[in-house]
């Protein structure tokens, strides 16, 4: 509650008690890292609403029931990387094979599968490596790396903490 009501004082409490002449570089270099940090929460939830839009649009046009639920659903797990979306879509593909049957199933399953490399490999590479100013193929190495390294919470914070360093250090140096 403190940080959230007087985080800025606390920040600017904290810049001054450094040496007089690195308040102004460091003041200024984490407000670009709080920026970029904003740009990449902006990007994590334009990614999921993609997912969400993609996949509750193919289960409303195959006439899956819940397509809406479902869509918020996979929304939601949109923001946990590689397995959130999926594991979300996989429900719906259950939901279609029970209400339709194995072929609507098999549909929904392509379109979520489709859904996902699409905005894997390419969307989220670019829409998060544009918001963060960092290359997409960056933003896929971070969040592979930050998964082998630390699993799911790896793959979560790689690509703000790269980025968070990466706006810093550019400003600092």
């Amino acid at each position: 509650i403190f940080l959230l009501k007087d985080g800025r004082l606390i920040w600017v409490w904290c810049v001054r008690i450094m040496p007089k002449h690195w308040r102004e570089p460091v003041h200024e270099a984490s407000i670009r890292g709080f920026v970029t940090m904003q740009g990449y929460v902006k990007s994590t939830i334009l990614v999921a609403a993609i997912d969400a839009t993609g996949i509750g649009l193919g289960a409303a046009l195959l006439g899956v029931p819940l397509a809406l639920p479902l869509a918020i659903l996979v929304f939601i797990g949109s923001f946990i990387p590689f397995v959130g979306a999926l594991l979300t879509g996989s429900i719906a593909v259950l939901v279609a094979l029970v209400d339709k049957g194995f072929g609507t199933a098999f549909v929904m399953l392509l379109i979520v599968l489709l859904v996902q490399q699409i905005e894997g490999n390419v969307l989220q590479p670019l829409i998060m490596g544009h918001n963060v100013s960092l290359h997409p193929v960056v933003v896929v190495l971070a969040v592979t790396g930050g998964a082998f390294i630390a699993g799911i919470t790896g793959a979560i914070f790689a690509v703000p903490l790269i980025a968070f360093i990466n706006t810093v250090t550019l400003y600092l140096k």
